[in-house]
């Protein structure tokens, strides 16, 4: 059976001699792996270039519950990335989606919300203008409430710690569980009122933007168990 559905590309791996497996995000079966012909043809590198990561297509695909890899009849672009394609900068936050993506959406079910946050934030990231060197840390903390893993604010007081794996603001420093000092903890409240209509407000130098997403991916990591990833090194160097 066949059925539709638009869907992300995470990534592409090689399979065996003549297949790879493209790892899609779809908006009507959640995360699903499809076997890719690794052809040596025009046509066939053609069909490749279509599943770059963070590629939106629209796809017709074999839908056979139990199996491991499923089968794509029909792709097409969905809704072409010209600048995510071209700029350097923006293929640099698109791999870093890309690779933290792959690592964060594990489940086979679908999340219609989930997959249209990420869906208009790839497609942002193909137009948007100004404070493109926010946009990653704006999709982190936006991504936060898919996951269920929102930091409480609410409670934050001057010179409050931040309880890493409890995600709430405590008093005094927790004798266990990891946590901000009081400096940095302080520029949670304003980071979680970040979006991108308003992150060309926020300034940060290129030190204080390589420790917040390193806080932030540390977050994650403990909630969603996310192994150590490469591209934030690439980032880190890109933004002042």
């Amino acid at each position: 059976m066949y059925e539709k559905t638009r869907g992300i590309v995470l990534h592409t791996i090689p399979y065996n001699d003549t297949l790879s497996v493209v790892h899609v995000y779809t908006e009507r079966y959640g995360r699903v792996a499809y076997t890719l012909p690794r052809g040596t043809g025009r046509a066939a590198k053609m069909a490749r270039a279509m599943y770059m990561p963070l590629s939106l297509l629209e796809l017709e695909v074999e839908v056979r519950p139990g199996r491991e890899m499923q089968r794509i009849r029909e792709a097409r672009t969905w809704l072409p990335l010209p600048y995510v394609q071209s700029d350097p900068v923006r293929a640099a936050l698109a791999m870093f989606l890309a690779e933290f993506l792959t690592a964060a959406l594990r489940s086979h079910e679908p999340q219609p919300d989930l997959f249209a946050y990420v869906a208009r934030s790839v497609s942002l990231l193909d137009r948007v203008g100004r404070g493109l060197g926010n946009f990653h840390i704006s999709f982190l903390v936006g991504f936060t409430s898919f996951m269920g893993i929102m930091p409480d604010a609410e409670g934050y007081r001057d010179g409050a710690y931040f309880d890493m794996q409890e995600g709430v603001f405590v008093a005094s420093r927790p004798l266990i569980n990891e946590s901000l000092p009081p400096a940095e903890a302080s520029v949670l409240p304003r980071l979680l009122r970040m979006d991108y209509a308003n992150m060309h407000l926020f300034r940060f130098t290129r030190s204080e933007r390589a420790t917040i997403l390193d806080r932030i991916i540390t977050y994650y990591r403990m909630h969603l168990s996310i192994g150590r990833l490469s591209s934030p090194a690439v980032l880190h160097a890109l933004f002042d």
